[in-house]
C-alpha cells in the first residue's frame, strides 16, 4: 500500500499538515496556521483507517524541512528499560529521552534542538533514588550524555565543557557525599551555569510547584516527587515534557534561531489514545489551557470517534469541539473556546480532531487497478463485480481495500472465473501472496479474512480489556456477529461465557467495541459491514458444517420463542420476528413463509412490511443459494396462492437486503410484480369486508390501507433496488450503498 494513498489533500503544500508546519515537503515557506495558542491535532479513525500511514508520510516527507520526531505510543521498549531501574526512571522519562535524541540529531536548517532544560529536569530524576548508591546514580545521570549537543557544553548556557562537568559527575563516586546525592548534583551543574543557563533554568524551574521562583529549589521538589510516585510522579513528568517543549521554543529563539530555522517543529505520537499517550498529552493540553504556550506542534493518534474518554469531563458538552473531514475543500478554523477555568475545563477545548479519509471509490478503482499491474486482467464484468464488493465490504477503509485487492489480483483467473461467482464469501476467500512481514520473516499465502482479523482485530484489542478475556475476545465478537441488539448479544454472551468465573457481558462489549474505534450501527451489534462478514465467515467455520453459526442461531430462536410471538421488539417490531430471521439465516425459509402467511392476513400492512425487512436482512452462508429460483417462482412450494407469493417476495427481498452475490436487472421487478399481487388480494379482502361489514368495517379500512401501501411499496422498493440500494437504510451501509 503506498503509504500516500487517500492522503492528497492532507499533504497538499496548500494543505493543513504543511500550513500547520510553516513548510511544505518540497521546503518552501507558508503562511503558518493559528498560533500561539496550537491545538493538538488528534487524526481520529478504527482500525485499518492509516493514521499511522500518515504519520509515516508526515516525518518522511516533512521531516526533511522541520524538526520531527516520531514515538509509537504502543511499544514496550521504554517501559521495559524504566523497569530496569524503577527508582531512577520512568516510562515517561525514558520517552522524554528518546524524542531528545531525535530532536537532536535533526540535521536540517539550525541543526540539532539542544535540550538543556530537559537534561537538568531528567538529571534530577536520575538523582533522586535516595535508597542507591552514588555510583550507579552517576551511572544514570552519566547515561544521559546522548542529549548534550556535541562540541560546547550547552553553547554558552553552562560554563567550561561536557568533559569537566562530567568529570565532576565521576568524581562523586569516591568522594564522600554530604548529603543527597541529588543536592551534589545540583550543586555542581550551577556551579557551572553561567548567568545565561541559570536564567533559563530559572524560568523553568522556578514555576514548578513549591520552588518559589529558585531552579535548585524546584529540581529538588521535582525529583522528590518522582519518588513519591501517584499523582506527584504524574505532575513532574508533565512538568518534564513542559520543559522539553521550552527547550524547544528556546531554539527558535535569539538571533541565531530566527536566523536559520522556519516553521514549526512536529511530534509525532501513534497510538497517543493509550495509557502512555495520554500521560504525555494530558500535561500539554493543560499547559495550553493555562497559557503555556508553545509552537510544537503535535499530531497524536486515536481510535475512539470522539478522540478518547480522557478528553470529556463527566455530564459535560462537547458541543463546541472542531471536528474536520480533509476533503472539504477547506482548512478548518480553530480556536480555543472562550470562558474555559484551567483545572476545570475539558481537555477537548485544546483540540482539534482529523477525522481520517475513507477511500472514494474512485481511488479505490485506481488501487486495485495499480494491485492488478502485474496479473492477469480479469474481463470487465467480473472486473465491476470485484470493484462492488471490494467498496461495500471495505466501506473505504484503506487496509481494507489494499489487503482485499492483493488478494483478487492474485486470484482473479482461478477464483473468480464468472461474476456470478464473485460472492463476497469468494472474495474473503481468496489468498493473499506469500511476503515478509515487518521484521522480514517469511509469511505464508493466506486467506485475506484471516490476514484481516488478525490486523483489525487480534493486533488491535480494546486497551482496557481486562487480560483473562485477552485470550478469547476474538471469539466472542465472532459469537456476536449474528447479535442485534444488546439484548440479543447479551443472550448469545452468557451462553458462550457459561462456566467462566470471569464474564464480559454485552453492555461492556459494547464500549470496548467504540473505544477500539469501530462504529456502532441501531440494527446490527457489530456495527460495520465489513467486519461482521470477516465475523460471519469465521463463525460458520469455528466448528465443522457450521455447527457453531447454527447453534448461534438455535439459541436465540429459542430465547425469542420464549418470549411470545407478539412481545414487542424495537428491531423486529414483534419478537416472532425475531426469531424468524434466525431461523431464515440457520434452517431455510419453509416456516418463515407459512409465519409471514398467516401475518398477512391478521396484521396491518405498515408492520407485516417492517417485519418482512428485518426477518431478510440475514446472512446466507455455507448453503446452496436457490434465491433466485424462489423469487422467480420455479420452485415448487407447497400451500396455496398466497403462500407462494409470499415466498417469491421474501426470496426477492432476502436477495436485495444480504446482496453477497451481484443482484442480477430482474431483481427489481421480481420484487414489484408479487407486492401488487398481494395487494390485489388485501382490495379482494376489502371487497368482501364491505359485503360483510358495510363500508365502514374496522376490516375494510385496514385491508384498503394495506392495498395502498403495497403498491407504494412496490415502487419505492423497485426502485430502490433499480439504484443498488438497501430496502431498509441502516448505519452500515447508509454511506456505500449495495452497489
Amino acid at each position: 500500500m503506498p503509504d500516500e494513498l487517500g492522503f492528497d489533500e492532507l499533504l497538499d503544500d496548500d494543505g493543513l499538515i504543511a500550513r500547520l508546519l510553516g513548510k511544505t515537503a518540497a521546503g518552501r515557506k507558508r503562511d503558518l496556521l493559528y498560533g500561539p495558542d496550537l491545538p493538538v491535532v488528534l487524526l481520529v479513525g478504527g482500525p485499518g483507517m492509516g493514521k499511522g500511514r500518515l504519520l509515516r508520510c508526515i516525518r518522511r516527507q516533512f521531516g526533511p524541512r522541520v524538526p520531527v520526531a516520531q514515538l509509537d505510543c504502543a511499544l514496550t521498549d521504554c517501559r521495559e528499560q524504566a523497569e530496569e531501574r524503577p527508582g531512577s526512571r520512568s516510562e515517561v522519562t525514558e520517552v522524554l529521552r528518546k524524542i531528545a535524541l531525535q530532536y537532536g540529531d535533526w540535521s536540517g536548517d539550525g541543526g540539532g534542538i539542544t535540550v538543556p532544560r530537559l537534561y537538568a529536569g531528567l538529571a534530577a530524576v536520575a538523582a533522586s533514588d535516595r535508597l542507591a548508591r552514588a555510583a550507579p546514580l552517576v551511572d544514570e545521570v552519566s547515561r544521559l550524555d546522548g542529549i548534550l549537543p556535541p562540541g560546547s557544553f550547552w553553547r554558552g548556557v553552562l560554563k567550561g565543557t561536557a568533559r569537566n562537568y562530567l568529570g565532576y559527575l565521576a568524581g562523586l563516586v569516591t568522594n564522600p557525599l554530604a548529603g543527597p546525592f541529588l543536592n551534589a548534583l545540583l550543586d555542581g551543574l550551577f556551579a557551572r551555569v553561567s548567568t545565561e543557563g541559570r536564567a533559563a533554568l530559572a524560568a523553568c524551574y522556578g514555576e514548578y510547584p513549591g520552588a518559589g521562583g529558585g531552579a535548585q529549589a524546584g529540581l529538588r521538589a521535582l525529583g522528590e516527587d518522582f519518588q513519591q510516585g501517584g499523582e506527584a510522579r504524574r505532575i513532574a513528568e508533565g512538568f518534564l515534557f513542559r520543559a522539553l517543549r521550552q527547550d524547544i521554543d528556546a531554539a527558535y529563539h535569539g538571533v541565531r534561531g530566527r536566523m536559520s530555522r522556519v516553521g514549526r517543529p512536529a511530534l509525532l505520537l501513534d497510538h497517543a489514545d493509550g495509557a502512555l499517550g495520554r500521560r504525555l498529552l494530558k500535561p500539554a493540553l493543560e499547559d495550553r489551557e493555562r497559557g503555556h504556550h508553545d509552537r510544537l506542534v503535535i499530531f497524536a493518534t486515536a481510535r475512539r470517534e470522539d478522540g478518547g474518554r480522557f478528553l470529556h469531563r463527566a455530564g459535560s458538552s462537547h458541543d463546541g469541539m472542531v471536528s474536520w473531514q480533509p476533503f472539504t475543500g477547506l482548512l478548518p478554523e480553530w480556536s480555543r473556546p472562550p470562558g474555559g477555568v484551567p483545572d476545570h475545563a475539558p481537555l477537548w477545548r485544546g483540540v482539534l480532531l482529523v477525522r481520517m479519509p475513507v477511500l472514494t471509490r474512485d481511488r479505490q478503482k485506481d488501487e486495485l487497478s495499480r494491485l492488478r499491474g502485474g496479473h492477469e486482467q480479469p474481463d470487465n464484468a467480473v472486473r465491476l463485480r470485484i470493484h462492488s464488493g471490494v467498496h461495500r465490504l471495505s466501506g473505504g477503509r484503506p487496509r481494507f481495500v489494499t489487503r482485499l485487492g492483493e488478494a483478487t489480483a492474485a486470484a482473479v483467473s482461478t477464483a473468480f472465473p464468472t461474476p456470478e461467482e464473485c460472492t463476497d464469501w469468494a472474495l474473503l476467500d481468496a489468498r493473499v501472496p506469500a511476503a515478509e512481514d515487518e521484521q522480514g520473516r517469511p509469511v505464508a499465502d493466506r486467506p485475506v479474512a484471516d490476514v484481516l482479523i488478525d490486523e483489525l482485530v487480534v493486533r488491535q484489542r480494546p486497551e482496557e480489556l481486562p487480560p483473562e478475556h485477552r485470550g478469547h475476545w476474538l471469539d466472542l465478537l465472532t459469537h456476536l456477529s449474528v447479535a442485534h441488539d444488546v439484548e440479543c448479544a447479551q443472550t448469545l454472551m452468557r451462553a458462550v461465557q457459561e462456566g467462566r468465573t470471569e464474564q464480559l457481558n454485552a453492555y461492556r462489549i459494547v464500549e470496548l467495541l467504540e473505544d477500539t474505534g469501530w462504529p456502532r450501527c441501531p440494527r446490527h451489534f457489530i456495527g460495520d459491514l465489513g467486519l461482521r462478514r470477516l465475523l460471519t465467515r469465521r463463525l460458520h467455520r469455528l466448528r465443522p458444517d457450521g455447527a457453531a453459526w447454527h447453534a448461534d442461531h438455535a439459541l436465540l430462536q429459542g430465547h425469542y420463542r420464549d418470549l411470545g410471538d407478539r412481545h414487542p421488539d424495537p428491531l423486529f417490531v414483534t419478537a416472532g420476528a425475531h426469531r424468524m430471521h434466525h431461523l431464515l439465516a440457520s434452517d431455510g425459509a419453509a416456516l418463515v413463509t407459512r409465519y409471514l402467511a398467516d401475518a398477512f392476513r391478521t396484521r396491518p400492512a405498515a408492520e407485516w412490511c417492517e417485519e418482512l425487512l428485518a426477518i431478510a436482512d440475514a446472512a446466507l452462508i455455507g448453503a446452496d443459494d436457490d434465491r433466485y429460483a424462489r423469487a422467480l417462482g420455479e420452485t415448487h412450494v407447497p400451500g396455496d396462492t398466497l403462500r407462494r407469493r409470499i415466498d417469491r417476495l421474501l426470496h426477492a427481498v432476502w436477495l436485495t437486503e444480504d446482496r453477497t452475490r451481484p443482484l442480477e436487472e430482474i431483481v427489481p421487478g421480481v420484487l414489484r410484480g408479487p407486492l401488487r399481487e398481494l395487494s390485489e388480494e388485501l382490495a379482494k379482502i376489502a371487497d368482501e369486508a364491505v359485503r360483510d361489514q358495510g363500508p365502514e368495517g374496522a376490516d375494510v379500512a385496514r385491508a384498503a390501507e394495506g392495498a395502498a401501501l403495497l403498491i407504494r411499496m412496490a415502487r419505492d422498493w423497485g426502485d430502490r433496488a433499480e439504484d443498488k440500494q438497501p430496502l431498509k437504510r441502516c448505519v452500515c451501509t447508509e454511506h456505500i450503498g449495495f452497489g
